[in-house]
């Protein structure tokens, strides 16, 4: 085979592999047509093509109809994703920082990596992210949520400086992680955040955290009745009791 014949085929192949990621994750291609599409990209990713590993890590940002089949068709690529294993991490890490949702990437990562790359590539992520206006922090917040799920010191640190996020529901999403995380190191910012949050919503979360985690409220202890809504006690121990509960 020549040079120019090589390119020739090389050329066509990539144009082959194009049309079917734009196919497959078309939303207004029909069905059947989009699913044969699908599989050409898998078998395309299978060998070794970068840019179908792309198109299938695209196609989670693809919202189609019916939308039972289009949780099938993103199960169907999670379970393909995983299986190429390892080899798609440079990419599925692209994707991390890049794309709008990331829910269903997180999942294939998981699903790949050890559970010490996990922590660290959310916590790297999540460290290109500041606490300033973004359009959507759509990305920002599940990163926040995924890091709700590793009860480990560093993670809670990572995220008690969202607290100060300007978006309001950042924040509130920041106080549900660090109260799942549970870790005495957000103690103190929480307070802070209870006492001083504009958004009612962002406090009362925190008066739920602190009853359901039975913290204490030192160093806020005579705030704290100010801000504390229907249903809920400061008790002299200077703990905040859900009324009602055992």
């Amino acid at each position: 085979m020549g040079i120019l014949e090589y390119f020739s085929s090389e050329q066509r192949r990539r144009r082959r592999i194009d049309a079917r990621v734009r196919r497959a994750n078309n939303k207004h291609t029909p069905k059947d047509y989009r699913q044969i599409a699908l599989q050409e990209v898998i078998d395309f990713a299978k060998a070794g093509e970068v840019a179908a590993v792309r198109g299938l890590i695209h196609r989670f940002t693809v919202n189609a109809e019916p939308t039972i089949e289009d949780e099938r068709e993103k199960e169907w690529v999670s379970s393909a994703l995983t299986d190429l294993g390892r080899t798609t991490l440079p990419e599925i890490s692209r994707a991390l920082r890049s794309a709008e949702s990331v829910v269903w990437i997180q999942r294939v990562y998981r699903s790949i990596a050890s559970p010490e790359e996990y922590r660290d590539e959310l916590l790297s992520v999540l460290s290109e992210f500041d606490t300033e206006y973004e359009r959507n922090p759509d990305r920002k917040m599940q990163t926040i949520m995924a890091l709700a799920d590793i009860p480990e010191t560093r993670v809670a640190q990572a995220l008690i400086p969202f607290l100060e996020d300007v978006d309001e529901t950042v924040r509130f999403q920041t106080v549900v992680a660090l109260a799942k995380i549970g870790h005495e190191a957000a103690r103190a910012p929480m307070l802070k955040a209870m006492c001083e949050d504009e958004s009612l919503r962002v406090r009362n979360e925190v008066v739920e955290a602190f009853a359901a985690l039975a913290w204490s409220t030192a160093g806020y202890k005579k705030k704290i009745d100010d801000f504390l809504p229907r249903g809920y006690r400061h008790d002299k121990s200077g703990k905040i009791v859900k009324l009602g509960s055992v």
